[in-house]
């Protein structure tokens, strides 16, 4: 479903900056404001995978989350898209890890939507290891920080 104006697709750890490491809800009201605008409107959304990264810690932002209208469910196209991912890019998740990872959900939602992902991560660099930065720059997806969205969106606090 492409948009005329597209969104953005959000991923943990994002959130987790917003809400807990850099932007607290309580000190930061107005940018949650525009986050929660945002959502009403489906201009800022999430894949259901990164609900259930969230809902691992238990705690206020992971409550707030459960509210949300901002996770998307995995369809079809998206499942291509994370097949194809992970394909190319294997070492995007911990193979030896138990718990889920959202990554190449974040990154295929954000292709099947020709939308962009905004991210905390910092690409992998010469690392065997890539990260989302790294797989949006293959794909053609453009990957913002917190920062680079606030001020394409030209928001002022």
């Amino acid at each position: 479903m492409l948009k005329l104006f597209p969104g953005y697709v959000i991923d943990t750890g994002a959130l987790i900056d917003l809400w807990r490491r850099r932007y607290p809800r309580d000190v930061f009201r107005t940018l949650w404001d525009k986050i929660d605008e945002m959502i009403r409107a489906g201009d800022l959304i999430a894949p259901q995978e990164v609900l259930g990264e969230l809902a691992k810690q238990r705690d206020e932002l992971s409550g707030w989350a459960k509210k949300q209208k901002l996770f998307i469910n995995l369809d079809g196209e998206q499942l291509k898209w994370v097949t194809d991912i992970m394909g190319s890019f294997p070492s995007l998740v911990d193979a030896n890890s138990t718990d889920p990872n959202a990554d190449p959900f974040v990154i295929a939602l954000a292709i099947s939507r020709g939308w962009s992902v905004i991210s905390s991560e910092n690409p992998g660099g010469r690392s065997p290891r890539k990260r989302i930065p790294d797989v949006c720059a293959h794909y053609k997806v453009r990957c913002l920080s917190l920062l680079e969205f606030f001020r394409e969106k030209q928001w002022n606090f």
